[in-house]
C-alpha cells in the first residue's frame, strides 16, 4: 500500500459510505495525497478527524465537466464510489449515469492513468441461478426502468467501454457491504421496526447472502489501484464464508436485542420483491479477485462484532447488544 507515497489520488463519493472508508484508509495506511471529492459538505465530519496535511477536499458537481475538470488537475488515479442518491429517479440517473460519463471525460483530459469503479453485484440477472461469476448474464437493458440496478448497469457498461481511450479502468463489483457507517445493510437495519424484523428470516433460512465487510471492499480497491492484471477486467467482491441471509439478520437482532421471531402469521410487513431477495440462493464467485487483487479477510461473525462495537458508540441498538 505504500507504493502510493508521493501520488495523489481522487476519491468521488467521499462523504459517504465507501468512499469514506477509502478516503481514511489512503490517509492512515498510505503515504498518498487524497483529494475527496464531495457534493458539499454536510457529511464530511467523520473525515476531520483524519489527518489534514494529506487530505484536501473539493466541492465537485457530477454534471458538470468545469468542476470535474478543476477536481481532478494533477490526481494521478482515481476512485468512484459516488452514484445518485438523492431526489428524483431521473436525478439519480442523472447523477450515477451521466456523472459517469462526464467523470471519464474528465480524466482523460487530465491524464488520469487508472480509474476504479465500485459498481454492484445487481448489474447480473442471477436468475435461476445457484451461483455465479464474471461471466454471468448481465441484467437486461430496461429503458422503462431507471432506478438503481439499471443506474449502476448503464455507469458500469460506459466505464467498461471507455478502457482503452483514457485512464486504466478497473471494475469492482461488491455485494451486500456492511459495516459503520453502513447505510442500506446497517444503520437502516440497526433502525428498522422490530415487526418487519419478526418476518426477517433466521439462521438456517433464507437464500444467500454475499455479505462483505467494508474493509474488505476497500482492500480490493487499494488492490486495483495497483495491480496491472486487474486493468480492463471487473471483480465481483464477497466475503470469504458463506452466510445465509438468516445468519446475517440474526446477527442484528443481537445487535439490537431482538428476539428471535415468534412464528407467528406473516403480516406483510416486509414487501413482496424483499422477501425473494432474502430467498435468492445465488452465491457470488469472487474467486478472480481473490487471484488478482486480493482474498477477503473478514468473517461475517468478525465483521458484525466489529459493527456492533461502533453501533455501541453511534448510539444504534440495545445498551449493551452484543451482535452474534
Amino acid at each position: 500500500m505504500n507504493d502510493f507515497a508521493g501520488r495523489r489520488i481522487a476519491v468521488t463519493g467521499a462523504s459517504g459510505f465507501i468512499g469514506g472508508r477509502v478516503v481514511e484508509r489512503l490517509v492512515l495506511d498510505t503515504g498518498v495525497e487524497v483529494r475527496a471529492l464531495v457534493r458539499g459538505y454536510g457529511r464530511v465530519a467523520r473525515l476531520s478527524v483524519l489527518p489534514q496535511d494529506r487530505l484536501a477536499f473539493r466541492t465537485v458537481d457530477l454534471d458538470s465537466p468545469q468542476s470535474l475538470g478543476k477536481a481532478l488537475h494533477g490526481c494521478d488515479l482515481v476512485v468512484h464510489c459516488a452514484f445518485g442518491s438523492q431526489g428524483e429517479v431521473a436525478d439519480r440517473w442523472r447523477t450515477t449515469v451521466d456523472g459517469t460519463a462526464q467523470l471519464l471525460a474528465a480524466a482523460k483530459l487530465a491524464g488520469v492513468e487508472r480509474l476504479v469503479h465500485v459498481s454492484t453485484v445487481d448489474v447480473y440477472d442471477t436468475t435461476g441461478l445457484t451461483g455465479f461469476d464474471e461471466t454471468a448474464p448481465a441484467l437486461a437493458e430496461d429503458p422503462g426502468d431507471r432506478e438503481y440496478e439499471q443506474q449502476k448497469a448503464a455507469a458500469e457498461r460506459l466505464v467498461l467501454a471507455a478502457h482503452g481511450d483514457g485512464p486504466d479502468i478497473v471494475v469492482l463489483q461488491p455485494g451486500v457491504v456492511y459495516g459503520p457507517w453502513g447505510g442500506q445493510w446497517t444503520t437502516a437495519q440497526l433502525t428498522r421496526s422490530p415487526e418487519e424484523f419478526e418476518e426477517l428470516p433466521v439462521t438456517g433460512a433464507g437464500g444467500a447472502c454475499n455479505a462483505v465487510y467494508v474493509d474488505d471492499v476497500v482492500d480490493a480497491v487499494l488492490a486495483a489501484l495497483a495491480e496491472p492484471a486487474a486493468a480492463g477486467r471487473k471483480f465481483l467482491v464477497n466475503g470469504p464464508d458463506a452466510p445465509d441471509w438468516g445468519a446475517f439478520f440474526d446477527g442484528l437482532r443481537g445487535m439490537r436485542g431482538l428476539p428471535a421471531p415468534s412464528g407467528a402469521t406473516s403480516r406483510g410487513a416486509v414487501p413482496d420483491w424483499e422477501q425473494a431477495l432474502y430467498a435468492s440462493p445465488a452465491r457470488a464467485d469472487a474467486a478472480r479477485a481473490a487471484e488478482v487483487l486480493t482474498a477477503p479477510r473478514t468473517t461475517l461473525d468478525e465483521g458484525l462484532a466489529r459493527t456492533a462495537e461502533w453501533a455501541r458508540w453511534a448510539g444504534y441498538g440495545a445498551p449493551g447488544g452484543a451482535g452474534r
